[in-house]
């Protein structure tokens, strides 16, 4: 064997080292597997809401003063925008959230400087066993339940709607608890509680309530804040119906209110009755519909000046484009009647109006 030259001996004996010590050396570790992203806690996010705007001639609120329309670029109904949430909390409880605020699409205005979530803001929990349970800016019975948008040809939307379905009572109540039932055979029943701020007294209400198959009935009663005499802490009582019948060429519907005991003698009283029909044709629906308000001794028991009387009638065509979207028309026809204190009629003056609007829900 010819020998190592000298100048590659201390190459060689370092190949032989390295090759040593890479035989006796333990393998390295595996890179750690990257971590998995933390799960989040949060509840999932629902954005919704409605814009509808089209072209109005409108009659003026006060029909005695003037009759003659007024046209403008205006809302067919009032633009909404809703943040709502739900999460399971186990297999029969979950918890929720909702919270919607109005505003004029017209001009993108906020409807209301005092209330910014002006329709709802709530958080609740919901049991299959036990029911459901929600705290905040709540609908009180009046208007949540018995005579909701269901049980109004319109659903209380747009121009020829019956929009004012509810006697006096408020259709929110803030500081408010309202408990309701699971439903059994499409009955339900509810309890509410509102706490009264500054000068307003406290509010309590129930409804029982039926919803199955083509029929749907509701029945409310809430004691509240007396809405003619809002100097001192004291109630008006408010007892509400509505329903429907859906028998597939038309559905029928019809509500009714009544507020008592309000005014400062507790002797004034406010009647709504309202009654309509849905009748599917073409790509839409025609709808129809019929308000009476009925008011006596709104200012005191021997005095009829503030009282109005008067009946709404209203005829539309829904024109549903698609899903989300919808070309309404409207046509009202309003007569109102006004007294002298002496309950004698001081005036009887009608009105007409029409609408034309393009509905977007998303």
């Amino acid at each position: 064997m010819r020998p190592i030259p000298s100048t590659l001996l201390p190459l060689t004996l370092c190949a032989l080292i390295s090759n040593a010590f890479a035989q006796s050396a333990p393998a390295p570790a595996p890179a750690p597997a990257p971590s998995a992203p933390a799960v989040t806690s949060a509840i999932p996010l629902k954005i919704s809401g409605r814009l509808d705007v089209g072209l109005k001639s409108a009659i003026p609120s006060d029909l005695s003063k003037e009759t003659t329309a007024s046209e403008a670029v205006d809302e067919g109904s009032n633009a909404r925008l809703n943040f709502s949430g739900s999460s399971d909390i186990d297999a029969d409880l979950s918890s929720y959230f909702m919270i919607e605020m109005r505003f004029n699409a017209d001009n993108g205005a906020q409807n209301d400087s005092a209330a910014l979530f002006k329709d709802k803001a709530w958080v609740g929990l919901t049991s299959k066993k036990y029911g459901d349970l929600k705290l905040g800016r709540l609908h009180s019975p009046q208007y949540g339940v018995s005579t909701a948008g269901r049980y109004e040809a319109f659903s209380g939307d747009s121009y020829a709607s019956m929009g004012t379905r509810g006697a006096l009572a408020a259709n929110q109540w803030n500081n408010a608890v309202y408990y309701t039932t699971p439903t059994a055979s499409g009955f339900n029943a509810g309890l509410t509680f509102s706490k009264g701020e500054k000068a307003a007294a406290n509010g309590i209400g129930a409804h029982v309530a039926y919803n199955e198959g083509p029929a749907s009935a509701a029945i409310g009663f809430q004691q509240e804040q007396d809405k003619w005499d809002t100097t001192t802490q004291k109630t008006m009582d408010t007892f509400s119906m509505g329903a429907y019948y859906d028998f597939g060429v038309v559905r029928v519907s019809s509500t009714y209110a009544r507020s008592s005991k309000a005014n400062i003698t507790s002797s004034g009283s406010q009647d709504v009755f309202t009654a309509g029909v849905r009748i599917p044709y073409g790509p839409g629906e025609i709808r129809a519909s019929v308000r009476s308000i009925d008011e006596t001794a709104r200012k005191s028991a021997t005095d009829a000046s503030s009282d109005v009387d008067s009946v709404r009638i209203g005829l539309g065509y829904a024109w549903l484009l698609d899903a989300t979207t919808g070309v309404h028309f409207s046509l009202v026809r309003e007569t109102q009647k006004r007294f002298n204190a002496n309950g004698s009629e001081k005036s009887n003056a009608t009105g007409e109006g029409a609408e034309i609007s393009l509905r977007k829900t998303f």
